[in-house]
């Protein structure tokens, strides 16, 4: 896990800054998530970087997109 922070966390970091409207601490809170589903299913850890890394933005963007739809739908 301490690998796959070091070699993806600050991209990814940007990434969700970007989808975020530059929240950092929004973005903080999705990369986390995002870290910790991939702490939940240990076989995408033994996919190729690429695919490891293409599996962490989707997952992000996914977080993203599930609070945007809950917080669209409480109001």
């Amino acid at each position: 896990m301490q690998q796959l922070h070091d070699e993806h966390a600050v991209a990814l970091w940007r990434f969700s800054l970007r989808l975020v409207g530059h929240d950092q601490a929004r973005a903080e809170d999705v990369v986390q998530e995002t870290m910790l589903r991939a702490w939940r299913h240990p076989a995408i850890l033994a996919s190729s970087p690429p695919a490891l890394r293409a599996w962490l933005y989707t997952v992000a963007r996914n977080i993203v997109a599930d609070e945007w739809r809950r917080g669209r739908i409480r109001r």
